[in-house]
């Protein structure tokens, strides 16, 4: 199992605007049926921040998706609107979940 996630760091006037936008996103994608999840750092060095976290079976899946995004005119415009209130490029990594939590 990977996990891919997705931190970003809105411009302090924007926290709410940016806030919307991403759980407005996630909301649609888990009612997709994807295993997505949203989080707010609220303390620390990097605050605030939003970390977008999506589980994937296997690479070949995560791939799939990212070419359906690509090609995707909803989802570039949603990009395109998010990066005018963001203070700083998104981190993006891919990680191999070793052992999952106990549900």
């Amino acid at each position: 199992m990977y996990m891919h996630r997705i931190s970003i760091y809105p411009n302090a006037d924007k926290v709410p605007e940016v806030r919307a936008m991403v759980t407005e996103r996630v909301k649609a994608r888990q009612s997709g049926g994807l295993r997505v999840a949203l989080a707010e750092l609220v303390a620390g060095t990097d605050a605030p921040q939003f970390t977008v976290s999506v589980l994937w079976n296997d690479l070949a899946a995560f791939e799939a998706r990212r070419k359906s995004d690509q090609a995707d005119a909803d989802f570039q415009k949603f990009v395109a609107k998010l990066s005018t209130s963001i203070r700083r490029p998104s981190d993006i990594d891919i990680l191999e979940v070793l052992l999952p939590m106990p549900s």
